[in-house]
C-alpha cells in the first residue's frame, strides 16, 4: 500500500509539473518538519517529498521546451534515433546539439544520412522553423530543424558502435527474407519498425496486435530466457553483473524505448533483490520501478508506450492468476488466455484515450499470434545473430522457421485488417473491463461460479458485437472527411490524411473494396502505394501535384449506384458534386 500511495504522489507531481521556487520549498520543508514534530509517520513525509521532486523536475522539463529559439542552428549533432523516411520524401532523425534535442529533417538529396545509425555524430547546419508540438515536447524536443548542410561524420561512442554492429548483423541475417517479413522480424526483435509499411501497421492495429510491431517489455523477458543457459552456469557473483550488463545493452540496442526501459529497470531490480537474498513481490517491484523512472524523467508520464507498458504489466500481475483459476480446460490454454485477457483489460481504458475504439478481434487475434511472436523474439535474436554472421545459404535455412512464424502472424493480422470487424464503443469496452475485474475478484475469493458467469458474459458480448458487424447495412454516406456512395465502391476524400490514418478510417467505416477513390487535394506517394497494396484494381483520381496520380478531365461524370457524380478542376483542387 505504501508503494501504491507513493506512486500516486509521484504521478500527481509529474502531472502538475511546476518548478518549486524558494517560497514553495520553504512551505514544504515547514510542513514536513511540523508533521514529524507532531509525531506523524515518516512515510507521509517521504511521499510528499517524492511528489515535490517529480513536480519540480517535470516543470523544468516543460519549461525547457516552452520557448524555442527559432532561427539558424549549427554544430556537432549526435543522432538520438535511426533515420526514418518522411512522408513526401526525405528523412527525419532526432538529434542532440549542445544538449538540446531537435527533430531534424533531411531532403531526399541528402541521402548520406540513411547509412547512419543512432549514436553517430556529424556536423550540420540548418534552420529551426517551427516550435515543437506537444508530443515532441514529451521527448524533450525543442523544435523542428530543417537541415541545409552536412559536414563530416564521426564515429559513435563504443557502446553505440557495439549495439549498431549487432543491429547490422541482425539486418544482414534477415536480408534472406522477403522485405515485409524482414521489417516485421526486426520490429519484433529489436524494435526497428522503420520499414514496416502503412498497410502492415493498419492490419496489426486493426487486430489489436500493434504491440507486436515494435519492441515491448516482454522482449526483455525473452532475451533473459535466451541467455539463461549461459547465465545459469555462472556463479552468483558473476551472474548478477553480467545480467545487469545484458539488460543495459539490450536497452541501448532497442534505443531506450519507454516500454523496454520499464522492463529493464524492473528486471534489474528483481536481479538485485534476488542477489541480496530479499526477493520482491511483482506489483511492489512494478511500483518502485515506475516511481524511479518518473523521478528521472517525469515526462514519461505523458508517453503512450510507457503508460501501456505499466498498465499491461500491472494487469498481468494483478489479474492473470485469478483469471487462470477461473478458466476451465488445460492449464496451458487457461494461462495463455488469462494473461492475454488481463493485459488487454488493463490497457483498454488507455487505448480508448489514445487510439479510439478497441477492436473486438483483439482477444482471439492475440491468442493466435502472441505465442508464436514470443518464439520468434527468441529465435530472431539467437538464430538471427548466427544467420547474420554466416550469411546465405545457411542463413536461409536458419530463418525458415522465422518465415513460417511471420507468415502465421501476418496472416492473422491480415484476416482481421482486411475485414470490417466491429470495434467496441467506449461504454461497452469499459463495461467488459469491469466484468473482467469482477471475474478476477470473484476467483480470488474462490467463488468460481460467479467468476465463470462474468467471463461468459464477456465472451457472449464479444460474439454479439462481432456478429453484428456482418448484419449492418451497406455504408452509403460517411462524415469524418469522407463521402461514400454505392456501398463503398466510390469514396471521395475531402481532407488530407497520412497513409496509415486513411487506411484506418476506411476500415472503421467498412470500406473494404473501393473501386474509385477521388482525392480533392494532392496526395503523397506513400498514400498511393499503401492504397494500391491494400486494394486490388482501385482507380485513384487526384489533382496534379508532386506525386503521380490520374487527373480526370474537367466535367467527368461517374455513376455510383443510383447517383451520378461530376468531377471538375478548380484552383488546383477537384470539386466533386452530385448531378441532379
Amino acid at each position: 500500500m505504501t508503494v501504491a500511495l507513493a506512486l500516486l504522489w509521484v504521478m500527481a507531481g509529474a502531472w502538475l509539473a511546476q518548478p518549486l521556487g524558494i517560497a514553495w520549498s520553504g512551505i514544504l520543508f515547514g510542513l514536513s518538519l511540523s508533521w514529524l514534530i507532531l509525531g506523524g509517520h515518516r512515510r507521509w513525509v517521504g511521499m510528499l517529498l517524492l511528489g515535490a521532486v517529480a513536480c519540480h523536475f517535470g516543470g523544468l522539463a516543460w519549461q525547457a521546451t516552452a520557448n524555442p529559439q527559432l532561427g539558424p542552428v549549427s554544430g556537432m549533432a549526435q543522432l538520438m534515433s535511426d533515420p526514418t523516411e518522411r512522408i513526401g520524401g526525405g528523412w527525419r532523425v532526432e538529434v542532440r546539439i549542445d544538449e538540446k534535442r531537435y527533430d531534424a529533417t533531411f531532403t531526399p538529396t541528402q541521402n548520406g544520412i540513411t547509412a547512419l545509425l543512432a549514436g553517430q555524430r556529424l556536423e550540420l547546419s540548418g534552420q529551426v522553423r517551427t516550435a515543437p508540438r506537444q508530443w515532441q515536447r514529451t521527448r524533450h524536443v525543442v523544435g523542428t530543424l530543417r537541415v541545409d548542410e552536412l559536414g563530416p561524420v564521426q564515429q559513435a561512442w563504443w557502446p553505440y558502435r557495439l549495439a549498431n554492429g549487432v543491429r547490422r548483423i541482425l539486418a544482414r541475417g534477415t536480408a534472406v527474407l522477403r522485405p515485409k517479413q524482414a521489417a516485421l522480424l526486426n520490429g519484433l526483435t529489436i524494435g526497428d519498425d522503420r520499414f514496416q509499411g502503412p498497410a502492415i501497421s493498419d492490419d496489426f492495429r486493426a487486430a489489436g496486435l500493434g504491440h507486436l510491431l515494435a519492441v515491448s517489455g516482454q522482449n526483455v523477458a525473452f532475451v533473459l530466457t535466451a541467455a539463461s543457459p549461459l547465465l545459469n552456469r555462472l556463479r552468483t557473483r558473476s551472474r548478477l553483473p553480467l545480467t545487469l550488463l545484458l539488460l543495459i545493452f539490450f536497452a541501448l540496442l532497442t534505443r531506450f524505448e519507454p516500454s523496454v526501459l520499464r522492463a529493464t529497470v524492473m528486471a534489474g531490480g528483481s536481479a538485485l533483490a534476488l542477489g541480496a537474498g530479499r526477493p520482491i513481490m511483482g506489483l511492489r517491484l512494478l511500483g518502485v520501478t515506475t516511481i524511479a523512472l518518473l523521478l528521472v524523467d517525469p515526462l514519461l508520464l505523458y508517453r503512450a508506450a510507457f503508460q501501456l507498458s505499466v498498465a499491461a504489466s500491472g494487469g498481468i500481475l494483478l489479474l492473470a492468476g485469478p483469471l487462470a483459476r477461473a478458466f476451465p480446460g488445460p492449464r496451458t490454454v487457461a494461462n495463455s488466455l488469462a494473461v492475454t485477457l488481463a493485459a488487454q483489460s488493463a490497457v483498454t481504458p488507455l487505448l480508448l484515450v489514445w487510439f479510439g475504439p478497441v477492436p473486438v478481434a483483439a482477444l482471439p487475434a492475440n491468442l493466435l499470434a502472441a505465442p508464436v511472436a514470443g518464439l520468434l523474439m527468441i529465435w530472431g535474436i539467437t538464430a538471427g545473430l548466427v544467420a547474420g554472421v554466416i550469411g546465405p545459404p545457411l542463413a536461409t535455412v536458419l530463418h525458415f522457421p522465422s518465415s513460417l512464424g511471420l507468415r502465421w502472424i501476418s496472416g492473422v493480422a491480415a484476416q482481421v485488417g482486411e475485414r470490417p470487424f466491429a470495434a467496441l464503443p467506449t461504454g461497452g469496452a469499459l463495461l467488459l473491463v469491469g466484468l473482467v475485474f469482477l471475474a478476477a475478484g470473484a476467483s480470488h475469493r474462490e467463488n468460481l461460479t460467479a467468476a465463470r458467469s462474468a467471463l461468459s458474459a464477456v465472451l457472449l458480448a464479444l460474439l454479439l458485437v462481432g456478429g453484428a458487424t456482418f448484419l449492418r447495412s451497406p455504408v452509403t454516406e460517411v462524415s469524418d472527411g469522407l463521402r461514400v456512395a454505392s456501398a463503398g465502391k466510390l469514396v471521395v476524400v475531402d481532407d488530407h490524411y497520412g497513409a496509415e490514418e486513411l487506411l484506418g478510417r476506411l476500415r472503421r467505416h467498412q470500406i473494404v473494396a473501393p473501386e474509385l477513390l477521388i482525392f480533392r487535394n494532392a496526395v503523397d506517394q506513400a498514400v498511393l502505394t499503401a492504397l494500391a497494396q491494400r486494394f486490388d484494381d482501385v482507380v485513384i483520381w487526384a489533382p496534379r501535384g508532386p506525386q503521380p496520380a490520374v487527373v480526370p478531365d474537367s466535367g467527368t461524370v461517374v455513376m455510383a449506384g443510383q447517383q451520378q457524380w461530376q468531377v471538375d478542376q478548380q484552383s488546383g483542387h477537384l470539386l466533386v458534386r452530385p448531378v441532379g
